[in-house]
Order: structure tokens, then sequence, then C-alpha cells
């Protein structure tokens, strides 16, 4: 399904570091049109050099989040380690499709275009396998 109608809602997004034990990554958070969980993505790449990158970054869909993370930092319960709140701000969206998201950042780091794009393999987590361009990335 393609929701291309989105003047008059405004959307955000968030970008998280996660710190637990030995693991450091960071999670894209989306808010998308008739979802009441935000779509979260798993990268490895810390988002400073996203805008630096002229090829796809690997990304992993993990499970929704609840609204909360837009604007938290700090401890997560469970012994699920800590996040820090590293940028958000309105993302515009252009495209939202089942293999693609397209849309622009307005952030206070992370400003430009954005594509999320499902990855094609015959693995069995190819629902999970993503990539990410941002930026000049986006335009090749």
């Amino acid at each position: 399904m393609v929701w291309q109608d989105f003047n008059e809602k405004v959307f955000r997004f968030a970008v998280l570091k996660h710190v637990r034990q030995t693991d450091i990554h960071w999670d894209l958070l989306l808010q998308l049109p008739d979802r009441p969980l935000l779509a979260t993505w798993q990268i490895r790449l810390d988002p400073a050099a996203w805008s630096r990158q002229f090829q796809a970054i690997p990304a992993i869909a993990i499970p929704d989040h609840r609204l909360i993370y837009l604007d938290f930092q700090g401890q997560i319960p469970g012994d699920r380690g800590h996040v820090t709140h590293v940028d958000g701000g309105i993302l515009n969206l252009q495209r939202v499709e089942e293999n693609a998201i397209r849309g622009i950042l307005r952030g206070h780091e992370l400003n430009g275009p954005l594509t999320l794009t499902r990855t094609k393999s015959d693995c069995a987590d190819v629902s999970q396998r993503w990539q990410l361009k941002f930026g000049a990335a986006c335009q090749t």
C-alpha cells in the first residue's frame, strides 16, 4: 500500500545510540502513517558518518518501539542497556511502500533525504534486512 499525501500530518523521527554490554549500535525510529508504534531499524554506523557514505548502509528491522522513545534517554528496564538521544526532529514523508520508505529528515544534526529499501535475498530473515541511504547517497 502506498500513501503519498502527507501534507496534513507531521511525522517525527529519532536516532538513539544504544549501548548494551559490548554492543553499540544506533536505532533509527520513524513515525509512519496509520501505525501506533515507531518503525525501527538497528544500524551499526554512527549517524555522523551517514552523510559521508555514497553507498547503502545495512539496516536491520527490529520490533517496533513505543512513541515514548522519540524523546527517551536513559537506562532501559530489564537490563537491556542504555540509550542516548542523538538526534530527532521532523520527518517529511514522500513515499511509504511495503519495501521502501522515502522522506527528508529535518533534525538538529541529520538534515537531508533518506531512503530505506528492503533488500532482496533468499535468506530466512529477508524481511529484516534493509538498506539505508542518506544525503548524497540518495542521488545515486
